[in-house]
């Protein structure tokens, strides 16, 4: 490994602003490194942080920035921070162990483990259609605030178990942004006996000895990075040409929000975050709540390190995240269908995000997921790589650019 500091300084119209990039990599990689910094240089990133498995390897590892914009604390090698959706690939990760365990079944119906589940129509509903939002179930029709998940669970699972199809199960595919996590963790409850942040404090980061927590310790507060969300006029002012024919998944999204079409609307915002909207995750009784769907709190590193072992079919020395079969079925080409929320072609094998090959991978093998504002982690069996990227400086882009050049990158070094 090529190793140490690497100072980098580019100049900007603003004059010399000095980015010293932490870490290692093969040299192979560092066109990778160059593109990371080239994030902060066009202010696209205030700290981040970078790790890539490859063929089993550490190929590489840095980190740059604030982890502090207004304190100017640096970003370190062990600092965390928020990976919203990603955390959706953690979730999905904690039912794999358990099917590869034989306590799970994808293809027994929800109400199986969790009988009430059946109210108001939802009594076919198999898990794998839930793991894969085709469900129906993508929103909530009684209103709910993030802080009932910490004070009120008896109305959380009211809303759950009253609440209906918005389509026929299986007909369809709609990302439930907010309240696939509220279900999934419902769920994995009434299977496991347990909590899933617990489980996968224990089974995941516990056993490859990595910092990914879904329910932060207080031990770890002081490790946190602040999130800076993108403030409502800049977002509004970004997605103007996208607006007016812009094909891309923003532009799409707005246009049906225009005319008339509510269901990212109520995708996103029920449970609702309150007045301080995403700076909320900024907040310590939210880190500390377990929210499948968005809650995770991690660094790059521990990312690529547990993505690492399904890149290698999915299991690793006396850690075993699935077996032959499940692996198939995390690899197997998915017809990608439609999303009715997303508003372009995506799917999902097992609850883990399968993209359109131009994406984040040319390889229909690979899966993981991607989070608000610009982490995703990701494995590839084909080729035997797994990375994570996560940062602070949230972009208003659903598959930001800057992101997107990470994933070119990281190809273009293994070809």
């Amino acid at each position: 490994m090529q190793s140490s500091l690497h100072d980098k300084i580019r100049t900007t119209m603003r004059g010399i602003v000095k980015i010293e990039i932490h870490g290692c990599w093969q040299p192979k990689f560092a066109c990778v490194v160059d593109v990371f910094l080239q994030n902060f240089q066009d202010k696209q990133d205030i700290g981040a942080a970078l790790a890539v498995y490859w063929r089993g390897e550490k190929a590489l590892d840095i980190w740059a920035g604030e982890k502090n914009h207004k304190t100017h604390a640096a970003w370190s090698e062990n600092t965390l921070v928020p990976v919203f959706s990603v955390t959706k690939a953690m979730t999905a990760l904690s039912f794999l162990i358990l099917a590869t365990r034989g306590k799970f079944d994808y293809d027994a119906p929800v109400a199986y483990y969790w009988p009430d589940f059946a109210l108001v129509g939802k009594g076919t509903i198999s898990c794998r259609e839930l793991l894969e939002h085709r469900a129906g179930l993508y929103a909530l029709d009684m209103p709910l605030d993030l802080v009932d998940f910490r004070d009120n669970p008896t109305k959380v699972d009211r809303a759950l178990t009253h609440q209906k199809p918005l389509f026929l199960p299986g007909s369809a595919q709609a990302y439930g942004a907010q309240v696939w996590g509220a279900y999934m963790g419902a769920l994995f409850q009434r299977v496991a006996h347990e909590s899933l942040g617990i489980f996968f404090r224990r089974e995941v980061a516990g056993k490859l000895g990595v910092d990914c927590f879904i329910g932060l310790p207080a031990a770890y507060d002081d490790r946190l990075a602040t999130l800076y969300p993108v403030s409502a006029f800049d977002r509004i002012a970004a997605l103007v040409p996208d607006l007016f024919g812009g094909n891309t998944t923003e532009g799409r999204i707005a246009r049906a929000f225009v005319a008339g079409d509510r269901s990212i609307e109520r995708a996103y915002t029920n449970p609702a975050l309150g007045p301080k909207s995403l700076d909320v995750f900024n907040e310590t009784w939210v880190h500390r709540l377990e929210l499948p769907w968005a809650g995770a709190i991690t660094n790059a590193r521990a990312l690529a390190t547990i993505m690492n072992v399904l890149a290698l079919g999915g299991k690793l020395g006396k850690i075993k995240f699935a077996d032959r079969a499940l692996m198939h079925e995390l690899t197997r080409t998915n017809p990608l269908r439609y999303d009715l929320v997303l508003q372009k072609r995506l799917g999902w094998n097992l609850g883990f995000l399968k993209e359109e090959a131009h994406i984040y991978s040319p390889h229909s093998e690979a899966f993981g997921h991607s989070g608000m504002g610009g982490p995703v982690a990701l494995a590839d069996p084909k080729v035997g790589l797994a990375f994570a990227y996560v940062a602070n400086k949230m972009d208003y882009k659903i598959r930001p650019d800057k992101t997107l050049r990470i994933s070119q990158a990281i190809y273009e070094s293994i070809k």
